[in-house]
């Protein structure tokens, strides 16, 4: 017999396994990270974050879409919807810089939080978990930077 939590829990767990950045991690090390994330839903039209605000970490697209809307000349031209599975504003997991966009929710969307705090405690309580999700992050900068670069018009960073 299942309870309702664990039937929740199971659902999360599967979702999260679902993302890209968690793909690598086994059950009981996505049920370790959970325990890290702050999740919240946004409805159409609300502002996850302003640009000029203090960035304190990234946010993981369960479902939903957001999309981005920068100042900066170089970003104008570029695709920034996100949708499920997605990062936004990854760079703010390994320094506090300003945000450099306004993001806002398409339509309702939930998403998870991992903050610089929740991260470096993770990387110093379980190395092997944070290099995991390090690499993954690693890679989808890296995959936004040559794509930028290249002049693309789909998911700089933010």
């Amino acid at each position: 017999m299942r309870f309702f939590g664990e039937d929740i829990k199971a659902q999360k767990v599967e979702m999260l396994k679902g993302v890209r950045v968690f793909r690598e991690l086994s059950r009981k090390e996505i049920l370790e990270v959970e325990l890290l994330l702050h999740q919240r839903t946004y409805e159409q039209g609300e502002i996850v974050f302003e640009e000029g605000d203090p960035g304190h970490g990234i946010f993981i697209i369960l479902s939903g879409k957001l999309r981005a809307d920068p100042n900066c000349e170089l970003l104008k031209e570029a695709n920034l919807e996100f949708g499920p599975g997605e990062l936004i504003g990854e760079l703010s997991l390994f320094n506090e810089s300003p945000r450099i966009a306004t993001v806002v929710a398409v339509e309702r969307t939930v998403v998870v939080a991992l903050f610089q705090a929740e991260f470096s405690s993770l990387l110093i309580k379980n190395k092997s978990i944070g290099v995991k999700v390090l690499v993954e992050i690693a890679r989808t900068l890296s995959h936004r930077a040559r794509q930028l670069l290249l002049g693309e018009k789909h998911v700089p960073s933010l």
